[in-house]
């Protein structure tokens, strides 16, 4: 009897196998065939070969400016996650049309789910991997799906709420998924938990509090009433970095200044990297221009403004550029 369920075991074994439609690579990190199936979490990046079991955290201090990790083992690779999910895509369809679902549960309550865009995440890691680190939190800043993943669920899907002071247990599963004419979503393949201890921030008074506008700003100063309130409850966000990297808050009403507040070691005399901010006052005065005349239409090109020829590196195409294009940043040159 042993002998026959022993013999079914393999046959249906080596059956999943043969319904792969790439071959992943050998497990044989001893680490990783104890924890199939499991994510674990980590306060540092450390290589597959390197882990051991001591590096796994079951309780951390989460602190936004400390590092943050996790390792996921699975049985297989993620392109054959997919296929279980549809058998009749290739390989390059599944990876195009799928990618890895992450659920974030904290204290028992699903916070968020992302569908990891298609694009995250290599293809060849996707055919074969089966074991990867994701840092959520980074020292070092580097640019990670991973890190972005996270700023998702934390900042703009309600984790910070979710993880607010005091003790919380945090779940991540993983599931595969694909995006067809309806949305497909497998079994979890990966799951773990830990217990986050989120420490009081320490927020002054005078941290919250309104700041007094000082004087020679060149604009006359409202004494109009406003909610105060609202002022000092953004203010205390800004505070315990909810808001992020802000620089400053400046309202004016009536031609006239009602508040006027800076942040994060700036004054109003700092200078601030405005990237794409000035391509929206471009437009807008592109747009009152050709309302008041001096501008035919945006779809002139330069060289009705410029003698293209006698800039450095001309070439033909840059004659039929027009300032729609260049305030649409859709012309290639």
């Amino acid at each position: 009897m042993k002998s026959t369920l022993l013999f079914v075991l393999i046959l249906i074994s080596s059956f999943s196998i043969a319904q792969n439609i790439i071959e992943p690579e050998k497990m044989e990190n001893p680490v990783q065939k104890t924890h199939l199936n499991k994510i674990v979490f980590l306060d540092k990046v450390i290589p597959l070969e390197n882990i051991q079991e001591t590096d796994f955290l079951k309780t951390m201090i989460f602190q936004e400016d400390k590092d943050f990790d996790i390792r996921v083992f699975l049985d297989n690779s993620l392109v054959n996650y997919l296929h279980q999910l549809d058998s009749s895509l290739t390989v390059d369809e599944l990876l195009k049309k799928g990618n890895y679902q992450f659920n974030f549960i904290v204290d028992g309550k699903l916070i968020y789910t992302e569908n990891l865009n298609s694009g995250a995440g290599t293809a060849e890691s996707k055919k074969i991997k089966t074991s990867f680190g994701i840092p959520f939190l980074s020292t070092k800043n580097e640019d990670s799906w991973g890190r972005y993943l996270w700023i998702r669920f934390y900042l703009a899907n309600g984790g910070i709420d979710a993880l607010e002071t005091g003790n919380h247990l945090l779940k991540i599963e993983i599931k595969p998924y694909l995006k067809l004419s309806t949305l497909k979503v497998g079994n979890v393949i990966a799951e773990g938990e830990i217990k986050l201890i989120v420490p009081q921030k320490n927020i002054s008074k005078e941290q919250i509090a309104i700041q007094k506008i000082k004087p020679n700003s060149g604009w006359k100063v409202s004494d109009e009433k406003f909610n105060q309130e609202k002022i000092r409850a953004l203010n205390q966000k800004i505070a315990e970095n909810r808001f992020r990297e802000i620089t400053g808050i400046v309202v004016i009403k009536n031609e006239k200044l009602l508040v006027e507040e800076y942040f994060n070691g700036y004054k109003r005399d700092s200078l601030n990297d405005t990237r794409s901010v000035g391509k929206s006052f471009s437009s807008a005065l592109m747009g009152i221009a050709i309302k008041d005349g001096y501008i035919k239409n945006e779809n002139l090109s330069l060289k009705n403004f410029y003698d293209v020829k006698q800039f450095n590196n001309y070439s033909s195409k840059k004659d039929s550029v027009t300032i729609k294009s260049l305030l649409t940043m859709s012309f290639r040159f």
